[in-house]
């Protein structure tokens, strides 16, 4: 897949992912020992860093593939649990509830994330769990006082 003219012309998906953006790919692989290397030599402002693809940093690639122990890392370096896309205005969150993945979902509410939050159109993480059917999430944002009338 091409993406266009310009400086990212001529590459893969995969190869810009690779090049441009390595800590947004370990997360996507669940690759914490590249991980914590790429942390230990990547500026903090790469914690940040939203992909040419979703918009999305590194903590929310790793909150939409369920990597628990890649979120941990992040977090300890100094990533946000709230960081809130440009595009869309969604969180780790958002992303972890959509992708059914209670587990980052629970621990990122224990270390502080809002699951009150509302994206660009209004949407709470309660409502990406409840679009993509995943009952187990739902579940847990309810447990941990999600409000469900917004």
């Amino acid at each position: 897949m091409s993406l266009g003219a310009g400086p990212e012309a001529g590459f893969s998906s995969e190869e810009l992912l690779t090049l441009r953006f390595p800590l947004h790919r370990a997360c996507r692989d669940g690759d914490v020992p590249a991980l914590c290397a790429l942390l230990q030599s990547s500026p903090r402002s790469d914690l940040a860093a939203e992909d040419s693809f979703y918009g999305w940093t590194p903590i929310h690639w790793a909150a939409h593939f369920g990597k628990l122990e890649c979120l941990m890392q992040l977090v300890r370096a100094g990533a946000s649990v709230n960081a809130s896309t440009t595009r869309f205005a969604q969180t780790p969150a958002h992303i972890a509830a959509f992708g059914g993945h209670p587990q980052c979902l629970i621990w990122l509410i224990q270390v502080g994330a809002n699951i009150n939050k509302q994206d660009y159109v209004g949407e709470t993480p309660i409502h990406k769990a409840a679009r993509s059917g995943s009952m187990d999430s739902i579940s847990a944002l309810v447990a941990h006082g999600a409000q469900i009338e917004l």
